[in-house]
């Protein structure tokens, strides 16, 4: 992307968000938390320079029904979540095979 403002503007133009709500929702956090007025200006500040947030998604021995149930959601989709607000470094399921297999035939048996 080569938007100067930033992943979070580009995302909250996009979906109609303008800087007059986005300004109004930072008061309103910083008035949830009672922080005093200036606060409002930093949050907003703040979240304009933040990257997207990092996921590395560990399954181990669960059976994957998280993973059937981000990838059949319909709101926010699977797509736009991967696209536009995570940057999902890692997820076993939902990752491309990388490298090729030297040592293995299709049926497991080893190479020999």
């Amino acid at each position: 992307m080569n938007d100067q403002r930033g992943w979070l503007a580009v995302e909250l133009t996009r979906r109609g968000v303008s800087r007059r709500e986005f300004v109004r929702f930072c008061a309103a956090m910083a008035s949830a938390l009672a922080l005093p007025d200036a606060a409002a200006a930093q949050i907003a500040q703040a979240l304009r320079k933040a990257e997207k947030p990092v996921l590395l998604w560990l399954e181990f021995q669960d059976c994957a029904g998280n993973t059937e149930s981000f990838l059949r959601a319909s709101r926010p989709t699977a797509a736009e979540v991967v696209l536009d607000t995570l940057s999902i470094d890692y997820h076993e399921t939902i990752m491309a095979a990388a490298g090729h297999q030297d040592r293995w035939l299709h049926h497991g048996e080893l190479d020999e």
